[in-house]
This record gives C-alpha cells, sequence and structure tokens, in this order.
C-alpha cells in the first residue's frame, strides 16, 4: 500500500501493496451503494479506567522501512505509517468520524484567523517536547514547511501540496505562537498540521533523506522505538519516558515482518494479536479457524487499481490505456474480492471520491471488448490471426507484482486473463516485495502495476501529487495533462464545499480523457483481532490516523 502522503501528515495518502485512494469526509449520497451500509468504526471501545496497565501487543507488517522519516518519498508507505504513529502527532488529529480537531496534547489552540490573506495561528503546548526533552517550537514548523514546499529540490518530500502554498512561518508572541501566511486560499490547510519534524532533521537535505534509513526518527508520541532488530526483522516500541499526556497502557509494541502470505497462520497460531484482512479470502477462512478471534469491518479509504506507464511503449499511446480499461472486468475482481470477506462488493469509478460519497462521480470506461477494438484502431493497430499487431509488432504487455502478496498477484491475473482472452499477452513479473515501491514503482521500472492507494481525510488536495505535476513524487503514471495545475489551484483555493465538489468534478473528467490509470475497487476494512483488544482494529480512516495509541490495550 502506499498513502496519498504521509498518513501522519494527514493532507496527502500512501501505498499499499495489497490493497488504496483518498477518502471523503462528506456525508454520503441519497444514492450511497451498499458499501456505504458499513460502520466507520468497529472495534471494541473502551475508556481508560477499563484498561489494563501493562501488557503486549504484537502486529505484523509486510516490511521493515526504508526510511523512517515518512515525509520522505522512501518513508511512504503504510507498514512505515503503522510502526510510527503511536511515535507522533500534530496539533490535529482525525476523529473515527474522520473529522479534523484540535489535539490538545500538541497545541491549546487552531485557528484561522484570517480569510483575506489567509493565515493560521497555532498556540503550541510548551509541555510537547521530542524524546530528548528540546521543546516543539515554530523553528520546527519552519523548518518542516521548508523542507516539503518544494524550493530546495535538494529535499525529496512525498508531496508539496498544500506546503507550496504558504508564503510565510512566523513566530508570534514567543516560540509557541505560530503564525502561518498562505499565499493562496487553501481550503485543506488542516491537513498540514498532523505532523512536524525537528528542525536538525528538516533543515538538512541529507538528514531528512538519508538520515533515518536504519535508525528512528525523534519521537513526539506516547512510545519511543526503543530497538530496531534488522536481523530478527522486529522493530519494538515502548513508552517515551519524556510523554506530557495521559499515561499509555502496553508496556510493549511489537512489530514483527510477516509476509503477507503467512500472516493469517500467524495469527491462527497466536503469533500475532490482530490481522488486516482487508479483501484477503484466505485471511479470512484462517482467522475464522481461532477460538479468540473477533472479526470486524469497516468502510475504507483504499481502492485498487491498474497504473499504466506511459511514458514509453504501447502504453504511451492514450487508446491502448483506454483499451486495457475497456477489457479489464473490474466488477468481477471486485466480487472476487469483497463477497469472500462478507462484505458488499463494488466498483470504484471516481479518482478523487469514494463511492457512495457526496461528490462521487463515476466516468469509468464500462466494460466492452467492441469498444476496446475500436481504441485499437485508432492506435494503429489491427487484428493479425489471435494476436493484435503495429508495423509487425505484436501488441504486449507486462504486469510487475510484489512477491508474497496473495491479492495484489490474484489481481494482476485476472488482469492478465481478460487481456489474453482478448488477445493481448501479459507477462507477470514477480519482484521481492521489499523493493517493489523503491526499485520499481517509485523510479517508473514497469509497464502495468495494482496496487492501492490508501486515502486521507483531505481527497482533494491529497490526490493531486498522483497525477499533477509530471515529476510529483507520487506521479508514477509517466503523464499528465497540464490543465489540471489551474484545475487543482482553483479547487485548492475554494473554501465552499459544493463549489469544490464541482471543481473535483472536472478533475475527475479531465483524468478519466488521458487514462493514467483505472480504479478497480474500494476495499472495506476488514480485521481480526484477539479478544479482548481494545481500541484498535477496523476503522475507515485507518489506524494510522485515528488510533489513540494512550488507550490501546487489554480490557480489564
Amino acid at each position: 500500500m502506499k498513502t496519498l502522503g504521509a498518513l501522519a501528515m494527514l493532507g496527502a495518502a500512501a501505498l499499499l501493496v495489497s490493497g488504496c485512494a483518498a477518502g471523503n469526509t462528506a456525508a454520503p449520497s441519497s444514492s450511497a451503494s451498499a458499501a456505504a451500509d458499513l460502520p466507520t468504526v468497529d472495534w471494541d471501545s473502551a475508556t481508560a479506567d477499563e484498561v489494563q496497565d501493562g501488557g503486549t501487543l504484537t502486529l505484523a507488517v509486510g516490511a521493515l522501512p526504508v526510511n523512517y522519516n515518512n515525509l520522505e518519498i522512501d518513508g511512504n508507505d503504510v507498514d512505515t505509517n503503522t510502526i510510527l504513529a503511536a511515535t507522533q502527532g500534530g496539533p490535529i488529529k482525525i476523529t473515527t468520524d474522520g473529522e479534523p480537531v484540535l489535539n490538545e496534547n500538541y497545541a491549546s489552540s487552531v485557528e484561522l484567523v484570517s480569510e483575506d490573506p489567509q493565515v493560521v495561528e497555532m498556540k503550541l503546548n510548551p509541555d510537547a517536547v521530542w524524546e530528548d526533552g528540546t521543546p516543539i517550537t515554530v523553528a520546527d514548523w519552519q523548518a518542516t514547511w521548508q523542507a516539503n514546499n518544494g524550493t530546495n529540490e535538494a529535499f525529496l518530500p512525498v508531496s508539496t501540496t498544500g506546503w507550496d502554498q504558504i508564503s510565510s512561518i512566523e513566530q508570534g508572541t514567543d516560540a509557541y505562537d505560530v503564525k502561518i501566511t498562505f499565499s493562496a486560499k487553501y481550503a485543506d490547510w488542516q491537513g498540514l498540521l498532523g505532523l512536524v519534524l525537528p528542525a536538525s532533521v528538516a533543515s538538512d537535505p541529507t538528514a531528512f533523506n538519508e538520515g533515518y534509513t536504519a535508525q528512528a526518527m525523534p519521537s513526539m508520541g506516547p512510545y519511543v522505538i526503543s530497538d530496531i532488530d534488522q536481523t530478527g526483522q522486529v522493530v519494538t516500541l515502548t513508552p517515551n519516558e519524556k510523554w506530557w499526556g495521559e499515561t499509555p497502557k502496553l508496556d510493549t509494541i511489537l512489530f514483527k515482518v510477516v509476509s503477507q502470505d503467512q500472516q493469517g497462520s500467524s495469527f491462527a497460531n497466536k503469533e500475532i494479536d490482530a490481522l488486516e484482512i482487508s479483501a484477503n479470502a484466505d485471511l479470512y477462512a484462517t482467522a475464522k479457524s481461532r477460538e479468540d478471534a473477533e472479526l470486524q469491518a469497516t468502510n475504507g479509504l483504499t481502492w485498487t487499481h491498474v497504473t499504466m506507464n506511459a511514458k514509453e511503449g504501447p502504453l504511451s499511446d492514450v487508446n491502448v490505456r483506454k483499451a486495457v480499461a475497456s477489457i479489464v472486468n473490474r466488477e468481477q475482481i471486485a466480487a472476487a474480492a469483497n463477497t469472500p470477506v462478507g462484505v458488499p462488493a463494488v466498483t470504484q469509478g471516481d479518482y478523487i471520491f469514494m463511492n457512495g460519497q457526496e461528490g462521487y462521480d463515476d466516468k469509468a470506461l464500462p466494460l466492452d471488448p467492441s469498444a476496446a477494438e475500436g481504441f485499437l484502431g485508432d492506435a494503429g493497430y489491427t487484428k493479425d490471426g489471435d494476436a493484435w499487431t503495429k508495423d509487425g509488432t505484436e501488441l504486449k504487455l507486462t504486469i510487475t507484482v510484489p512477491a508474497d502478496t496473495a491479492t495484489n498477484i490474484q489481481r494482476a491475473e485476472q488482469v492478465q486473463a481478460d487481456l489474453g482472452e482478448f488477445g493481448i499477452p501479459v507477462e507477470l513479473t514477480t519482484v521481492p516485495a521489499a523493493q517493489y515501491f523503491s526499485d520499481y514503482v517509485i523510479p517508473g521500472n514497469f509497464e502495468m502495476v495494482s496496487f492501492s492507494w490508501q486515502g486521507t481525510a483531505f481527497p482533494i488536495s491529497s490526490t493531486e501529487s498522483l497525477f499533477y505535476p509530471l515529476d510529483s513524487g507520487q506521479n508514477f503514471t509517466g503523464t499528465t495533462d497540464d490543465a489540471l495545475g489551474d484545475l487543482w489551484t482553483q479547487a485548492n483555493e475554494e473554501l465552499d464545499p459544493a463549489k469544490r465538489i464541482t471543481i473535483a468534478n472536472e478533475i475527475n473528467e479531465k483524468i478519466w480523457s488521458y487514462m493514467p490509470m483505472f480504479p478497480i475497487a474500494p476495499l472495506p476494512e476488514v480485521w481480526a483481532v484477539k479478544q479482548g483488544l481494545v481500541n484498535y482494529g477496523a476503522t475507515m480512516f485507518g489506524v494510522s490516523a485515528t488510533v489513540d495509541w494512550t488507550v490501546v490495550g487489554w480490557k480489564k
């Protein structure tokens, strides 16, 4: 999985190997699909006095982070965000209903004090410190802004969106009074306030890009990363001795590397305490075999897709890309993924909003082999026996898949089968899961890939970097449309929700016109947890964004 920017940052999105795109916090529309019938949170909730003091929580991740700075492009994956969540925070947090609210651990107030020019003032909590005791001040916010705004190309941030709309960050009455002035209106300004980096890291490109590839970023949350065992592939978190908020309940949190194919048996064998199933039927069946398992399901912000590299080769022709999208049976893939885990199967046809939510505008090309033939004809291909050829060359494609990720492989095999039956051979190229994004997806070393985008509570701004500009750190498609720049500027500056949706619909239609990728289906959040685990599990807006780690633990 990849997020649309770092999850803790709230305003960007993340990559998931097995399943994601930006979500939408708008209320469901009157025509909401069956997917909207699922709740936004399904874990067992408990108050702090109902949770045991102490204990260990053992969780699984697919790989250890390649960079513990999740504002740097290589650090923006779901496993990294999951591991870091209990060590991070900021003045704005997301509720389980997807609403941005004040996080009093980090600030006493966050206010939009002026709309023209747009000025946000934060009164930071003087008790908030880094794990070495250094106070969190305006200097950290200034350095984080400079590292992420794109003015210094030596930094490699996940996304510059929003940060590049800030004209200044200044100290007010003291070092805990932060005044942020925007050069233009930016509607999703709250999405920038979920995470800040130490000034010592964010002011140095080498430290920002490379300083935390083998060591943990300094904590500002209730837990610290106390050990990284590269040999045993385990990250250990323990309570942060400098934490100023409510005392966290757990003594230890362990993140063990377990391949996706093995996570089901690991949960069944009681080696881990929670299992994110998503749409993996095998995991679902295996999890149910554990006698103390509790199954949970909510809506999610994740959508699967096929991204096509339009930089070169056959897929550089938009008509070939449209042909592929007209051949792949998205309905069948959705049904195969969701039905076996007991949740509704629907397709996704919008690049910004989730199915069933206000603003959703399905512009997907229908399953239509005849239309595909027309698209290929427009691209100069003719049918020659069972093959499609152009200038004597047969149309063949490849799809790169990460090893040991069942849902990704199954989806790729369906794409392979659909295109193969139509007459377009597809070769599956299997690569190590740990290098899937860093060595293949991010550098554009592929023809087709099918991972997922995991979104945020700020869908319009967070999806921009997936499509625009061409050299965005998250645009893996090899193409863009220059008109998107002005459209996204309009959307990001529009404070009227209805008008923003109208502009977002224009953006959605524009992207469908050049088809750099095509969405397949939204994925639910399906989890299995050990009975007794509270305040952790299935939640629509993601455990990395909405879990309060001070109350995660075992019920008394």
